[in-house]
């Protein structure tokens, strides 16, 4: 999976636009990501890291979330030292579905997302409260790392 790596300025802010440094709220603060390990290792050529995650919907309420066709997108972001940049957004062609994917209250459900660099990275889960709207992208994984 290729990536776009933004011009620092750029980065930062599309990031602050997508609420990168804010705390969550609406549906969002009812989201739980979930990693399965805290690192990850690259293999294979070109070497890439697999990062499965899943989402749970821990409210009352449907969270939907941003997906393309039968996949959750998520967008990925790198700790440079200072502060989260985005890193790497995510996409989708318009032939594939992309009406938010609804999570009912106590439903999860599992995603992956590649990495091609090492470092330090968190993803940041798209969710809007009803299935349509703007998204809200301040849903954000712990930290992860890969080698």
């Amino acid at each position: 999976m290729a990536h776009f790596r933004w011009p620092p300025l750029i980065g930062s802010a599309v990031a602050m636009l997508f609420g990168a440094c804010s705390t969550p709220s609406g549906p969002a603060k009812f989201l739980q990501v979930d990693l399965p390990a805290s690192v990850f290792e690259r293999t294979g050529t070109p070497a890439i890291a697999s990062v499965p995650f899943s989402l749970l919907n821990r409210g009352s309420a449907s969270v939907f979330v941003a997906r393309c066709g039968d996949r959750v997108m998520a967008a990925l972001d790198q700790w440079d030292g200072q502060r989260w940049t985005q890193y790497s957004g995510d996409a989708c062609t318009t032939v594939q579905i992309q009406t938010p994917l609804e999570l009912a209250p106590g439903a999860s459900v599992a995603a992956s997302r590649s990495v091609l660099e090492p470092g330090k990275y968190r993803l940041r889960i798209g969710t809007v409260a009803a299935a349509s709207g703007g998204f809200d992208w301040s849903t954000v994984s712990r930290d992860l790392e890969v080698r």
